[in-house]
């Protein structure tokens, strides 16, 4: 009688543990998720209510950089690159996700201690960090603009531009002064890909030097069409000069709102290539938990579908308790240990070591 009601015991632990984990898998929160009214602005937008302008010449407006004493990014507790390389020539430029959900501006604090923290326990550590010893992480503190911008265009617009220009003035501070002739990808989720997308546009592809030193876009968690013939979808597991994008839905979901097509870009981030196929769980490599460990190899399979890539129900312990339709908060996490060695991949087939 002691025996089974220790083991009962036990699978509770069992199965609260596993709950937890599932519902702490991601890395930051879905763009579509509408705030409560009391969470958003109640004034129309106001540049003189913007804030100080960062100046990346100060490392403290870096929520990542080669140069601070402490870094956000590390490599899963239970992870062991053989190939890790402190000092890799080609680095990253990374821009974060939404994470300013309450407030009454438009525009995020860049002085916001918590939110600034916040960012770097999510996003860096969890996203970012998927490229630490391959590339020298950039990833700069800006303005983001409310998750609510999203649904008031008129404000919204003005939020986005004022976001950008620091984002551009991050970008250009990081070419000018720390780019120095390297390779370098450029890399983004959500409002980040909203910012990168038009990076590319306005900066980076107008620019041949810049253009000729950028080897590869991450551009997932947003519809991405090819918006220039001279950057293409990437269409195989080793090509270079070209952009990935991708968003992670249930298999049979299209949330009513969003933009659904053929020609929106989406690659398979298990098999790399952007046909229909479903990808077999054997080549999943697992996914990173928000207590920063590799679970479940072999537990996700997943195929794209007009524009999106549908994941078949996740094999894991106790998954039928959790499921989501919108996976949108996990692109990276899902496929953290996918994308890392895939990146590593490209870079060797292309003479990069």
């Amino acid at each position: 009688m002691v025996s089974n009601q220790m083991n009962m015991v036990k699978k509770i632990i069992h199965y609260l543990f596993y709950f937890i984990l599932l519902t702490n898998i991601y890395a930051c929160k879905t763009y579509n998720l509408v705030p409560e009214k009391e969470n958003i602005p109640k004034h129309n937008f106001d540049i003189n209510l913007s804030g100080e302008i960062p100046s990346y010449s100060k490392i403290k407006y870096w929520v990542e950089h080669p140069e601070k004493e402490n870094h956000y990014a590390s490599l899963p507790e239970n992870y062991t690159d053989t190939l890790y390389n402190s000092n890799p020539e080609m680095d990253v430029f990374f821009i974060h996700p939404t994470l300013y959900f309450k407030g009454n501006r438009w525009n995020a604090d860049i002085h916001d201690k918590n939110l600034n923290k916040e960012i770097g326990n999510s996003t860096i550590k969890n996203q970012a960090s998927v490229f630490l010893g391959i590339a020298n992480i950039y990833a700069p503190h800006y303005r983001q603009m409310h998750i609510q911008s999203y649904y008031d265009m008129e404000n919204g617009l003005q939020a986005f531009d004022l976001a950008f220009s620091d984002v551009k003035n991050a970008f250009m501070y990081y070419w000018e002064n720390n780019n120095k002739g390297k390779k370098f990808i450029l890399a983004g989720h959500s409002q980040g890909t909203n910012h990168s997308e038009r990076l590319l546009k306005e900066v980076i592809l107008k620019n041949d030097n810049m253009k000729k030193l950028l080897i590869l876009s991450y551009l997932p968690g947003m519809p991405i069409k090819q918006f220039r013939t001279d950057l293409t979808p990437c269409i195989s597991p080793n090509q270079l000069n070209c952009f990935l994008s991708w968003r992670t839905l249930a298999e049979g979901y299209f949330p009513k709102d969003w933009e659904v097509s053929d020609s929106i870009s989406c690659i398979n981030p298990i098999s790399w290539k952007t046909d229909t196929i479903l990808s077999k769980n054997e080549n999943h490599l697992g996914i990173l938990f928000q207590n920063h460990k590799i679970r479940y190899p072999n537990s996700v399979s997943v195929y794209n579908s007009k524009g999106v890539v549908w994941i078949k129900p996740i094999k894991i312990p106790f998954a039928r308790f959790y499921r989501m339709k919108n996976y949108h908060i996990a692109d990276y996490n899902l496929f953290w240990i996918n994308i890392r060695y895939n990146l590593r991949y490209r870079l060797k087939e292309n003479g990069y070591h």
